[in-house]
């Protein structure tokens, strides 16, 4: 042996390697051709032998650095955005009856989900949803299955209403639902009541916050409209503070 010290015989390797780099290259290469077969079953062990290790490992780093992992997620999704859509457009054309007896399953799994996403979408359209926390979602959906499980138990309709009305400015959040009898909903349809314009400074601040000021203010002049009030009235919708000539919340009960 060259050197029987250890630190020697590695410095040795080393400098041996930076002198013959291409030499080193062109005998592993040739190796690997020759061995390709032993090669890939010795990887193939190892990778059996580690996934649980590995996956142990990924978990513990992904809890440790959440950034980094949504940050490389995100990056990753842009680099192979269309390669994933021809992934999954062409396993959708080979497996159309597993997909559609996929979604047949999930569909009846998940029916307050698809409810909610049905209500989500005809907000969308008129322009009166705002971006939920994970939280928020949640309630929703559970408020979605008290209604099913309701009338299930009584075999009438309920519905899920907007306290103030879509129509006139009304957002998709926990704040602005509830479980209404279905007949009461439908006779109820679009009035503006007390109790949905004592949602109105909720509504500014949650548009102003999550969407803009500009959309704020744009709801509150929707508002207005709907309550024939003029230019005078908007700083009372924002502050919430008693409307000339309309009914307060305390009329609404007495």
């Amino acid at each position: 042996m060259p050197y029987k010290d250890t630190k020697k015989s590695a410095e040795y390797k080393k400098s041996w390697y930076q002198r013959n780099r291409e030499r080193a290259a062109a005998t592993s290469k040739a190796y690997r051709e020759r061995n390709r077969e032993r090669i890939a079953a010795v990887e193939k062990a190892y990778r059996e032998r580690s996934r649980e290790r590995k996956a142990r490992n990924m978990k513990a780093w992904h809890k440790l650095n959440p950034e980094k992992k949504a940050a490389y997620d995100k990056a990753y999704r842009e680099r192979n955005h269309e390669k994933t859509l021809m992934r999954k457009k062409a396993y959708r054309e080979q497996n159309r009856e597993r997909v559609e007896a996929g979604k047949k399953a999930w569909r009846k799994r998940n029916p307050d989900i698809i409810s909610e996403n049905n209500r989500r979408r005809r907000c969308k359209k008129k322009n009166s949803s705002v971006r939920l926390t994970a939280n928020e979602k949640e309630k929703i959906l559970s408020m979605e299955r008290t209604r099913q499980e309701l009338q299930r138990e009584t075999g009438r309709e309920y519905h899920i209403d907007h306290i103030l009305p879509i129509n006139h400015g009304g957002i998709h959040h926990p704040l602005n639902l509830r479980i209404l009898d279905g007949k009461e909903n439908i006779s109820k349809h679009n009035k503006l009541l007390p109790e949905a314009i004592a949602l109105a400074p909720e509504h500014f601040r949650l548009y102003s916050e999550r969407i803009s000021p500009e959309r704020a203010w744009e709801f509150v002049r929707q508002l207005a409209v709907g309550l024939g009030l003029g230019e005078d009235d908007l700083d009372a919708l924002i502050t919430g503070k008693p409307l000339k000539g309309k009914p307060t919340l305390e009329d609404f009960f007495t």
